[in-house]
């Protein structure tokens, strides 16, 4: 048996060892084991690539369904995919319904805007190590909160937009002390009485400047450069949406 500081080892990494660490045989008193080596190396080699096979099945940290959000979320997130040994496509979803979202009024009586704003250590990928790395990258220390503002809101362009139940909002996307235009596609839904604005942005990390780092230059895990940014707000929880929109005479709901 090959041993380095008294643990057993693979032959060949046994040459690595310190000379004053190694031991051959069985932790230095000259007997060998009776199990020959060459069948325990074959018993560490298949343990070694059953441990690679279930990375390959269960990547730790990523989603497991197709739906970001559960039907009364309030809650924002990324999503994105890296590739593991080369082989396996693994979803990333990270995501946070800490948000606090307002209609900003114009104090000099021009059209309102939406505000959408999240802080950025609240984004959960169930794993916190990429959570430490997101909020590094997305310069939490220059600006803590991810912020969205809408351009100003067109009354009438949204009364004729609305009973289809989808339209388009633009808008400024700001974090780390820059700003992106960006445009949301937004689609409305109701629960009961309650009722949602909901969408998907399909962007890249090129698109906000954002370089991903890989994992053992890409042997391991390597990001692909897609990445979507989605959304899921109660309207009711939009403060002074309802007002706006009452006195606009528009109805949350869309279409019939």
């Amino acid at each position: 048996m090959y041993y380095c500081n008294r643990f057993p080892v693979l032959e060949e990494w046994w040459g690595t060892c310190p000379r004053e660490q190694r031991v051959l045989g069985d932790m230095g008193y000259g007997t060998m084991p009776a199990e020959p080596w060459e069948e325990k190396n074959m018993r560490l080699r298949s343990a070694i690539l059953g441990a690679i096979g279930l990375l390959l099945i269960l990547p730790v940290g990523a989603a497991g369904e197709d739906e970001i959000f559960e039907p009364t979320d309030h809650c924002v997130a990324y999503e994105t995919i890296k590739d593991m040994w080369f082989v396996v496509d693994t979803r990333i979803v990270g995501k946070s319904c800490e948000v606090t979202a307002a209609l900003a009024v114009n104090a000099s009586g021009g059209a309102p805007r939406v505000s959408v704003s999240v802080p950025i250590e609240s984004l959960d990928s169930k794993n916190r190590f990429r959570n430490g790395a997101v909020a590094d990258l997305l310069g939490v220390e220059a600006q803590p909160d991810l912020l969205f503002v809408s351009a100003p809101l067109d009354a009438e362009g949204l009364r004729e937009a609305l009973p289809s139940g989808h339209f388009t909002l633009p808008g400024t996307l700001s974090f780390g002390g820059r700003e992106y235009p960006v445009e949301f596609p937004v689609e409305l839904s109701s629960d009961g009485d309650r009722h949602y604005a909901s969408g998907m942005l399909d962007s890249t990390f090129a698109a906000f400047e954002v370089e991903v780092p890989t994992i053992a230059g890409g042997l391991i895990a390597r990001p692909q450069e897609g990445l979507g940014l989605a959304f899921q707000l109660e309207l009711e929880r939009v403060s002074g949406l309802e007002a706006w929109a009452e006195q606009a005479g528009l109805r949350l709901s869309g279409a019939e």
